[in-house]
């Protein structure tokens, strides 16, 4: 039985509404939806992850009513995906390099990065080839020209899985929102919610422009 025969249920935590959706529609990585019924915001497992769960309904170790808990708020990057990591780079006498990176994109003007930031960028596919980097002081080039990043573009293409984007400005916390101006990805602090009116609105607190939902609901909800 492919993907899209096999249907995961599951139930809203606020309103308890009762939903299902095509397997082959939920994203390979852990994502929010709001709930068609009421619009409240609710954390949907992997792919892989409601795969599972099916197959626990369907041999009767869960009950087909029953729904999973919903998925922390922030959720930790799944260890078994992360590729072995690259090495930290060495100056001549042996010691890790301390490079300093800086994005030359709209939106990630004021951001200085690390190595192992750059890595994570990169991994998750928000800094690309063509992209324009400084290394400390030095003009910037395009990102697939510098010897240490051009490595982690090659471990990335060798890669199986896509990890879920991060914000760029809490490194340890996963993305829910994205400025609409400029794309850049936000957790929940970045992408802050405000009252304006009788009207609740996401905002980037970088340019104070309007935030989105990262992921945009499947569309089979029933």
């Amino acid at each position: 039985m492919n993907d899209a025969d096999l249907r995961y249920g599951f139930s809203c935590p606020i309103c308890a509404g009762t939903f299902s959706i095509s397997l082959a529609k939920i994203p390979p990585v852990q994502a929010r939806f709001n709930c068609p019924k009421c619009g409240k915001a609710m954390d949907f497992p992997s792919r892989e992850e409601a795969r599972v769960y099916i197959s626990l309904q369907s041999s009767g170790a869960v009950a087909p009513a029953a729904a999973p808990e919903p998925a922390p708020r922030e959720l930790p990057r799944p260890a078994a995906v992360r590729p072995t990591p690259a090495p930290e780079p060495m100056d001549a006498t042996g010691a890790p390099s301390d490079k300093s990176y800086r994005l030359q994109k709209r939106g990630f003007e004021a951001d200085v990065f690390d190595r192992r930031t750059m890595r994570t960028l990169i991994r998750t596919q928000l800094v690309q080839e063509g992209d324009l980097v400084a290394v400390d002081a030095a003009v910037a080039a395009r990102a697939d020209t510098i010897p240490e990043l051009k490595s982690l573009f090659e471990l990335r293409r060798n890669a199986r899985t896509v990890p879920p984007p991060i914000c760029p400005t809490h490194t340890d916390r996963l993305a829910h929102y994205k400025c609409a101006d400029t794309g850049r990805p936000l957790c929940e602090e970045c992408g802050d919610e405000k009252k304006f009116g009788g009207a609740s609105v996401r905002v980037c607190s970088h340019c104070g422009g309007t935030a989105t939902e990262l992921h945009e609901s499947p569309g089979d909800l029933a």
